[in-house]
């Protein structure tokens, strides 16, 4: 999954009034790099509608480069990359009109928008802006900066490519019907369905204050205000215990696996389950922790980190226990001082989703 994800802001509703531009270079379905510019716009203004939205004012940008001074920098950022925004029509509009507005010429793209990728992939959902998607997922960041948005956007397109089973943008697209957009100096085309669309059900198999200002050495991406080699990590927010994963009725392992890969609240923690699970079945229940981070266990020792106790089994119940052998040692090195942490099926479904 190779591709670099943009995102504008702009000073004024003009198009080619941008005043901060991000790229997040993604290779191997990883974000490897990103680049973020301040631009001085011309003309030199700035609508306070704009400012309310960003946060970028005039005096931020006043003794930055104007866009076209800066092109040879972006375009080599760029490269021959598919780009891909939320909402492309809006950005690869203020990439050609900042363009045309400095006299360079505006070369052959092709770009795709995780706005009409989304709602192929999750067509279930209610908004598919960039923020409720985000919410959706798990990922937080800080609106409207262009390098959190830009994160945020490759992370949506990883999202759906995770969930489709795809490996490249390529099938990605193909698995969803969904054309490549173009651009060039006669204009641009955006991504169409190639087919009328149908409403794809989402597979349960595959359920997978402003941009710090400082310059983090080592990037092989250029620009003048945050340049990384590696990007910065997202953070994840806190999702609703309800309904966002798990219910009375049954559980999102869709959703519940995609934010897995994301924020892997288990990393490095050894995981015991026991007994008769009634929300996930136990092959689920393990790929899940795989996902999250953590190493399943079949027994209970001194490394173990969770143990996971469902209901008593056909073993536990014949042998007149009123607990399973696994949560029983594990109770006795919990009463002996041992780190291990004993929760029910809700419990480690809860934590999951509140991490």
């Amino acid at each position: 999954m190779d591709f670099t994800a943009i995102d504008f802001e702009t000073a004024t509703r003009r198009s080619d009034s941008a005043c901060q531009l991000a790229a997040v270079r993604v290779r191997g379905g990883e974000i490897v790099d990103s680049a973020c510019w301040l631009i001085r716009p011309r003309p030199f203004v700035f609508s306070p509608a704009n400012i309310q939205i960003h946060g970028i004012t005039p005096g931020m940008v006043r003794d930055e480069s104007e866009f076209g001074e800066l092109w040879p920098e972006i375009q080599s950022t760029l490269g021959d990359d598919c780009l891909i925004a939320h909402n492309a029509s809006f950005d690869l509009g203020v990439l050609m009109a900042c363009l045309e507005s400095h006299d360079h010429p505006v070369p052959d793209m092709q770009y795709s928008c995780t706005r009409a990728i989304a709602r192929r992939t999750w067509p279930q959902q209610p908004r598919f802006g960039l923020k409720p998607l985000s919410d959706w997922l798990g990922i937080r960041f800080r609106h409207h900066d262009a390098l959190e948005d830009s994160i945020a956007c490759a992370k949506i397109a990883l999202a759906a490519a995770e969930d489709s089973g795809a490996t490249t943008l390529e099938a990605l697209e193909s698995k969803l019907s969904l054309s490549r957009g173009s651009a060039g100096s006669w204009g641009k085309k955006g991504p169409t369905s190639r087919r009328a669309s149908t409403r794809r059900k989402s597979s349960p198999r595959r359920s997978s204050s402003r941009t710090p200002e400082v310059a983090i050495a080592g990037s092989t991406m250029a620009g003048s205000a945050i340049s990384s080699s590696a990007a910065p990590s997202a953070s994840f927010a806190p999702a609703p215990a309800r309904p966002c994963g798990i219910s009375d009725s049954g559980v999102d392992l869709q959703r519940l696996m995609i934010r897995a890969d994301f924020i892997r609240p288990l990393e490095g923690r050894k995981v015991v389950f026991t007994g008769v699970l009634r929300k996930l079945q136990r092959e689920e229940a393990e790929m899940l922790t795989s996902r999250c981070g953590g190493k399943c266990q079949t027994s209970v020792s001194r490394k173990t980190d969770l143990v996971v106790v469902g209901d008593p089994d056909s073993r536990t119940v014949q042998a007149s226990r009123t607990m399973s052998v696994k949560e029983a040692t594990a109770r006795q090195m919990a009463a002996e001082g041992a780190p291990v942490k004993i929760m029910t099926e809700h419990e480690f479904l809860e934590m999951i989703i509140a991490m």
